[in-house]
This record gives structure tokens, sequence and C-alpha cells, in this order.
């Protein structure tokens, strides 16, 4: 893609974030036609890899709708239904603590960080504890449809929300084994986003497809597919095979040509732990990179590349 269209959308999409930021300030509430106001929500997710704060602003008169439903499959449906008119808009401004420290003990402690070189410096346990995000922060703009998600006959009051519609995400780092990048980079994306948080039982999931562009001619743009589901049952044995997983998968396939030159496959299973707030959380799995992710200086290999990622966690 040429350099000057890759600058001109970075820009524009800089432009609408900003844009976006002046519509979070000047927000307010939006009366329904019932009589009842859609007011804007602080929304927050606390994790080592991906922590976030969001706030919804409703874009029409009609207050947030309600899915109560106890099934995945009519949730999601519920969510899809007039998803390609948006309703709302979330801004969100996310950080990925863990990959922003391994860059920063690769960085800042040389020394420290080979020291957890093995095989033959061809695997590191900091990398391997730390890899799997390709920016170390991102601001983002979500314009779709929002639901609250409740559990049929359920009296508690959590804040469970759902999303889907477009995201336009901008950030200006890249990670590279371990080492930031300058790069102006922007997403568009369509997704399913939502989390369930119930005292017997967690769920959170995001399906996303769209495209990546970056200002850094040595970052090829890609097209990318990533699905993520998690799921917490305290009422389920810990054996279960379904119940209390983690499960990741990433492909990102070249703009032009459409070759496959990054696979992600992460895998976790989560111990329950009878009495405790708190559930341990065990995740391992593979990074695939092929040498044709990179060009110019940053194409440092000939061959493929395998990273095995190891995430340990607690989950409150």
């Amino acid at each position: 893609m040429p350099s000057s269209f890759v600058q001109a959308r970075v820009r524009s999409l800089s432009s609408l974030a900003i844009a976006s930021c002046l519509a979070f300030l000047c927000a307010g509430t939006v009366r329904a036609e019932d009589g009842s106001t859609a007011k804007p929500e602080v929304v927050y997710e606390l994790d080592p890899y991906y922590s976030d704060v969001g706030y919804n602003i409703p874009l029409t008169d009609k207050p947030v709708p309600t899915i109560e439903s106890r099934s995945e499959a009519v949730i999601y449906r519920e969510l899809i239904k007039g998803s390609m008119i948006p309703r709302y808009m979330l801004l969100e401004a996310s950080v990925y603590p863990m990959p922003v420290l391994g860059t920063y003990l690769k960085t800042h402690t040389p020394g420290f960080y080979r020291q957890f070189d093995i095989l033959g410096g061809n695997f590191n346990i900091i990398e391997s504890l730390t890899a799997g995000f390709q920016e170390p922060w991102a601001v983002s703009a979500f314009f779709g449809n929002v639901a609250k998600l409740k559990r049929p006959d359920d009296k508690l009051k959590e804040n469970n929300y759902g999303y889907t519609g477009y995201l336009i995400s901008v950030g200006a780092k890249h990670i590279k084994n371990n080492i930031m990048v300058e790069d102006d980079w922007c997403e568009l994306e369509w997704k399913i986003k939502g989390r369930i948080d119930h005292p017997d039982e967690k769920l959170s999931w995001s399906f996303r497809v769209g495209g990546k562009f970056n200002q850094n001619h040595d970052v090829n743009n890609v097209f990318f597919l990533s699905l993520h589901r998690s799921n917490t049952d305290l009422r389920s044995s810990a054996l279960a095979w379904l119940e209390n997983t983690d499960f990741d998968f990433r492909l990102h396939f070249l703009q032009h040509g459409g070759k496959l030159v990054r696979t992600e496959l992460i895998a976790g299973k989560k111990v329950p732990l009878a009495g405790k707030d708190y559930v341990p959380v065990i995740s391992a799995g593979f990074i695939w990179t092929s040498p044709d992710e990179y060009a110019g200086q940053l194409r440092e290999i000939k061959e493929n590349r395998l990273i095995m990622v190891i995430r340990p966690s607690i989950e409150f």
C-alpha cells in the first residue's frame, strides 16, 4: 500500500479519535420516548495481559436493551441482530501490561533478560510469558450495538455487557520479539464482544475480523481473524472439558497476496478452588511466524519461527 495512503489513513483515524474524545467530553444523557434516560456509562476490565477502560455513549433515544438468556448462541444471535446500524459509541483506552513489561526488561535489563535464555538461546522464558500482543497500547472508537446481559430470574444487578459492531483502533508503537518499533498503525474491524460476571460463572468472548495498516514500511499490512473465549463455571467439575477453559486463536494474512504469515493458538485450563474467590489459570500454546510478516530491516530471519507461549495467571 502506498506510503501516502497509509499516512493519510492514520491521520484521518487519529482525527476521528480526537473527535470521539470531544464527544466524550460533551456527552450527556439521552431521554427515551418512555421518559427513561439512556445514560453514558463507564466500564472497565483489569487483566495482566489486557486491561481497558471504556465509556458507553448512546447515539439514539433508546436505552440499552437487555438480553435475558443462559444460552451463548441466543446471546450471539441477539447481539448480531440489527448490528449494521450503530446505536451506541464506545470509547476505549487499553494497555497490555505483560507485553509492556517484556519490552522494558529486554531494553533496560538485557543481562537479566538473557539469563532466561534456554535451549542454546533459541527459547527465552520471559518472551514466552509476555508474547502475544504486537502493540503496547491502543485507543479505540466502537460504533455498534450494546446490550446488557442477564440470566433469567437473576436478581443481581451486575453490569454485564455485549457489543457488536465496528471498531477503529490507533496506536503509535509495534512490538517485535519484545522490542518496541516506531510505527503509527490503525486497525479497522468488525467484532462481537461480551462479558458475563456472576458469583458462580464468568464468561467472556471476542470474535473479530479486520485489517491492520502500518505506516512503517517494514511492518507488512495484514488481514486478520481472531477468536477468543474464556469460561469459568464454579458449578462444574474442574476436569470438565468445555467448562473452565480459555482459548485464543488468531490468523494473519498479507493484504497483498493473501499469504499466511502468523498463527497464534493458546489454550488454558482453570482450576476452581473450593471456598476461594480466585481461580488459578495456566495457559500454553504457540505463535508461528513467517519471515514475510516483515520487510526491510525488520526482516531479520529467513526461516519460519515458532515461539512457545506460557501464561500463568489468577482470575478474581
